[in-house]
Formats: C-alpha cells, sequence, structure tokens
C-alpha cells in the first residue's frame, strides 16, 4: 500500500491507496512541519490518527510532502519518524511542498505557487526547480499567504482601524484579548497557524470593501514579492497555483494578473488527490 502526506502548518492531508493509485482511505490531522514540530508533537499527531493505525504494518511505500521540509535536517528528522512508527521495512520519500505543487498541477514548464498558510513561488522548467527568492517565513515574509492576512486584520483591529459593523462581527468570532493574543503568537507552538485562522473571516466578509482591500493588497503583495522575479519565465509559460487562499481568491489574482499580462491556468484548493495519480504514474519500487 502507499501512503501519502501533503502538510501544510495547518492540517495535512492524508491518502492510502494500492499500487494502481486506487484510493482505499482519506484522512486529515493536524499540520506537521519538522520545523516548528518537536519530534514527540509529529510522533502524537501520527500515532493519534486512528484511521492510520489499523493499516500501519501493511505501508510499503510513503511519500511524505511538506512545509519546512527540503533541509537535510528536517527531511531526516521527518524520515526517522515514519520508520518508528511505520513498523514494515517502508520506501520513505520526503519532499519540500513545492514539489507536491509541480506535482499536482503540471508535468510542462511553469511558475508554480503556493497560498495557503504560508506563501512560496518556484519556475519549473520541466525537470528543474529553480526558486530565484527563498520563502522566509511568517515573521519575514510569507506574502499573500493566510498568516498575511491574519496579520493584516489584527493590526487594522488593534489600531481601530477596522469600520464598526466588521470590528463588531471580528470580535463575535474571535477572542480579541490582546494577552490571549500575545500567548497564540509568543508561547505557543505554530503561531502562523493561528494567524492564518482569522483568513476565513475575511472570505466570509468579502462584501465588505474594507475586507476586500485587505485581499486586494495581499495579493498584489505576493505578485510584487515573488512573480516579478520570474518576469521573463512568464512571458512563455502560465501560472499554477495550490492553497485555499488562492483558490478562494482565483477572482483577484487572475484579475491582477491580467493587468500584467500574465496567464492564470490552475488553480487546486487540495493537491493530494493530483498526487495519487502523480505517484501511482511513476510506478516507485518499494526496494531501498
Amino acid at each position: 500500500m502507499i501512503l501519502i502526506a501533503d502538510s501544510g502548518s495547518t492540517k495535512c492531508d492524508w491518502i492510502l491507496a494500492d499500487i494502481n493509485g486506487e484510493q482505499l482511505l482519506s484522512s486529515q490531522t493536524e499540520g506537521i512541519n519538522p520545523m516548528a514540530l518537536s519530534d514527540k508533537a509529529i510522533t502524537s499527531i501520527i500515532r493519534n490518527n486512528k484511521d492510520l493505525q489499523p493499516y500501519k504494518t501493511l505501508v510499503t511505500q510513503i511519500h511524505f510532502y511538506g512545509a519546512g521540509c527540503g533541509t537535510r535536517s528536517a527531511d531526516k528528522k521527518m524520515k526517522l519518524i515514519l520508520e518508528e512508527i511505520f513498523e514494515n521495512n517502508v520506501h520513505i520519500g520526503i519532499k519540500e511542498d513545492v514539489v507536491a505543487a509541480i506535482h499536482a498541477t503540471t508535468t510542462k514548464p511553469g511558475v508554480i505557487c503556493i497560498l495557503g498558510t504560508g506563501s512560496n513561488c518556484c519556475y519549473f522548467d520541466g525537470t528543474n526547480i529553480i526558486q530565484k527568492i527563498p520563502s522566509l517565513g511568517y515573521v519575514l515574509s510569507d506574502e499573500g499567504s493566510g498568516n498575511y492576512i491574519g496579520k493584516a486584520l489584527l493590526r487594522a483591529h488593534y489600531h481601530h482601524k477596522m469600520p464598526a459593523n466588521i470590528k463588531a462581527a471580528f470580535e463575535d468570532d474571535h477572542d480579541t484579548d490582546m494577552n490571549q493574543m500575545f500567548q497564540h503568537l509568543y508561547h505557543n507552538q505554530n503561531p502562523n497557524k493561528y494567524l492564518a485562522s482569522f483568513a476565513r473571516f475575511a472570505f466570509q466578509h468579502r462584501n465588505d470593501p474594507f475586507i476586500e482591500n485587505i485581499l486586494h493588497k495581499t495579493i498584489a503583495s505576493f505578485i510584487e514579492t515573488y512573480l516579478t522575479h520570474y518576469h521573463n519565465e512568464l512571458q512563455r509559460h502560465p501560472i499554477h497555483f495550490v492553497g485555499s487562499i488562492a483558490y478562494y481568491s482565483q477572482d483577484i489574482l487572475t484579475k491582477q494578473l491580467k493587468e500584467k499580462g500574465y496567464r492564470a491556468s490552475t488553480f487546486v484548493r487540495k493537491p493530494i488527490d493530483n498526487l495519487i495519480k502523480y505517484i501511482a504514474g511513476q510506478k516507485i519500487h518499494t526496494k531501498n
């Protein structure tokens, strides 16, 4: 059996499939980011998933795509944890989230973007992945992401910039006690996940001009920060997007990209379904 995981910092989608790519089980856990979570926390998340436990001795391949992966230390950490949990002689592949985005959208050259809890961007030439600027994470960057929207909403609230109707709705939906906010930001794991949780509010109130302006500025910041570095590639190739923020703001993305002469081709909210097809098509052997 093949186990595929696609993880951001907020959630991790899991699918169990047979060798031909036929889905047998789907499940979801909290997000697993090896840069943000301890070994113990990651192990607990996976072991507590009761859907997967009956199959742990039957899995022969694990393909884990995740935010925070892509470095030697993070990949080694995830591999060792998975080897400990799954008791068979398992073939384990660890890849960063941009690889999942590519495998879920295209086999041809294009610019691939992630807009979810965090943000990222790369150019795929059909074989190689080229990143012209690095993803600097939620503290220094992540323009266009869910946590970027969350920061904008929190600043607007505490700086008294929200219109009265939006402020009232925001306070009804969220605990706005400042001490609690600082606790989430500075003393809990995954502050980026906490920040991104506010993005749902923004999309639920898109009919308000104040919120719509935040979303337009968010998308413009992503285009300016990331896509301007791929201007030459975008003259010849399409752009593919994955992630919930991209999916729910695709009208804004399409409009702003068209104004710059770029073409948005694909919007995939959850890459996991397309990853099954990709992996089944590779006919990866289970030998290490």
